[in-house]
């Protein structure tokens, strides 16, 4: 009876054990954002290098592309995303399911100021980045390629 215990009690603690790991790389994206806000998400999890959760802010139609929309969004590769600080994000086109945000970043060290349009897209009632060269590229986005002309 001891051994049978004893082993029932070493499998709840295996199993403990086992579920216990690797949760904490698990991230569930935040849902009701304003467009503002998904690129504020999206730049903390990309600066905390949270690629996994960083990506969960991007169109799925772009998720592929997440790195070439955070060294759209930086100018740099995301290993150098550390250098920056978002200071602001200013919503200033919305049309249908699109919008069109600004987004103003200052390299730590420097007074040096860079402010890139953002192009989002509501799927679902949700925000979501889209990378930039496919908003030209792809004639889903035609309304956020007007959007974009309009603010540059």
């Amino acid at each position: 009876m001891r051994n049978k215990l004893f082993l029932v009690a070493m499998l709840c603690l295996a199993l403990l054990v086992t579920a216990g790991c690797g949760g904490g790389s698990t991230f569930k994206r935040v849902s009701g954002l304003s467009s503002e806000q998904v690129v504020h998400n999206f730049f903390d999890a990309a600066k905390g290098n949270r690629m996994n959760e960083a990506a969960s802010y991007v169109s799925p139609a772009s998720t592929g592309n997440t790195r070439t929309v955070l060294k759209f969004v930086t100018g740099q590769s995301s290993s150098s995303i550390q250098n920056y600080n978002l200071l602001s994000v200013k919503k200033v086109a919305v049309q249908g399911n699109y919008a069109a945000v600004v987004a103003t970043m200052q390299q730590q060290n420097s007074i040096s100021l860079t402010i890139k349009p953002v192009g989002l897209e509501k799927i679902d009632n949700e925000w979501y980045i889209v990378d930039y060269d496919q908003v030209f590229r792809d004639a889903k986005y035609q309304v956020l390629a007007q959007l974009f002309r309009t603010i540059q």
